[in-house]
């Protein structure tokens, strides 16, 4: 029984960026439970004491945190029973697609107490225009972060051995495919995070998918050239039928940063210049670099880096004070809110698992 936490979301350099289509396929749950209503309503509160109680009762649970706030939960899967709880509100809303048959909105708004809200109205409207400014603010530092990486990996790009580096390329595939002849595709993939820019910092969960897996490191500067390997190894799993968890670069949402492909228990990994003896193999991108024509731009490089960390710093700092904002938004919320009617709606949907 696994524990498993990732991101369906992210703070990136193109402003948010959701991965939320590939979380749901109504056509293969049982129930999803869409859970609707303003801050403070206790959606999150919800879905973690789902989680708590599925996990005692030795379900596997993945659950969905929130970009924005990693604390918090956008969803909970608990995979055996085929049942899904996500956070159906904005900036990832969700409507049912099998109204009745398969989703369920579960409306929290309904203990609400409105008049009281009413009275908070201007306040309400105020927080929530700082918010919007707050994290244009944020996507902009990001974006000009996303630039500056970009500039860095250029440098690296022009001088790996491509030659070199696609031999290797076709090394790794023999060996995680053994069977050439073998093709059942197309297989299928998951796109997800497990790492984020968030309002608490950089948060990483990507140990929780190491468990139970073979781990392959994938080491070295060029981050490019790491993620096209892992495009070619996904390439090469979706043509032979594998199903496979694809998690994104939390800067460049496009670029491939980790791979899972659970019928072969194997989990590749984007890691660091240094190697880990954990690791059960490791691919070394190092090699392929013209290190003597690179240490030219030791400084170009360095100089792009501390640019690119001030940047993040600036982008993370306006997402915390949202966080703030947000915070007070709850505060107004939770004031108006009936939680013994939450509760009971509680009781009554986990009745349905006991």
């Amino acid at each position: 029984m696994t524990e498993k936490h990732v991101f369906a979301g992210n703070n990136t350099s193109k402003g948010f960026f959701s991965y939320f289509d590939y979380l749901i396929n109504p056509y293969a749950a049982d129930r999803i439970y869409i859970l609707k209503g303003g801050p403070g309503v206790g959606k999150s509160s919800f879905m973690k004491k789902i989680g708590e109680s599925m996990w005692k009762k030795k379900h596997p649970v993945e659950y969905i945190h929130c970009s924005s706030d990693n604390d918090s939960l956008d969803g909970v899967i608990i995979s055996d029973l085929k049942v899904i709880f996500v956070d159906g509100t904005a900036p990832h809303t969700i409507d049912p697609v099998l109204p009745g048959a398969v989703d369920e909105i579960v409306n929290l708004g309904i203990y609400l107490d409105n008049k009281d809200l009413q009275a908070h109205k201007d306040e309400i409207v105020q927080i929530n225009k700082t918010k919007s400014q707050l994290y244009k603010s944020a996507y902009t530092y990001l974006k000009g972060a996303g630039l500056i990486l970009d500039e860095i990996n250029s440098i690296y790009d022009r001088y790996t051995d491509d030659q070199e580096f696609s031999v290797v390329c076709e090394e790794v595939l023999d060996k995680i495919f053994t069977d050439k002849s073998s093709t059942m595709g197309p297989g299928k993939v998951r796109k997800l995070f497990s790492e984020a820019y968030t309002a608490n910092g950089y948060i990483n969960h990507t140990d929780s998918l190491c468990e139970g897996n073979k781990v392959w490191a994938i080491v070295g500067e060029n981050v490019n050239y790491a993620s096209k390997l892992l495009d070619r190894i996904l390439n090469e799993a979706l043509r032979k039928g594998y199903f496979v968890e694809a998690f994104y670069m939390p800067l460049h949402p496009e670029k491939l940063q980790h791979l899972l492909i659970p019928e072969l228990n194997l989990f590749l990994k984007t890691a660091d210049s240094h190697i880990d003896s954990n690791y059960d193999e490791v691919i070394n991108l190092h090699p392929f670099l013209d290190i003597d024509t690179i240490i030219t731009f030791n400084s170009d490089i360095a100089n792009n880096f501390l640019m690119f960390n001030m940047l993040v710093n600036n982008g993370l700092e306006r997402l915390e004070k949202s966080k703030k904002e947000h915070e007070k938004l709850e505060a107004i919320y939770k004031n108006a809110m009936n939680f013994k009617g939450v509760d009971e709606c509680y009781d009554k949907i986990m009745s349905q698992y006991i």
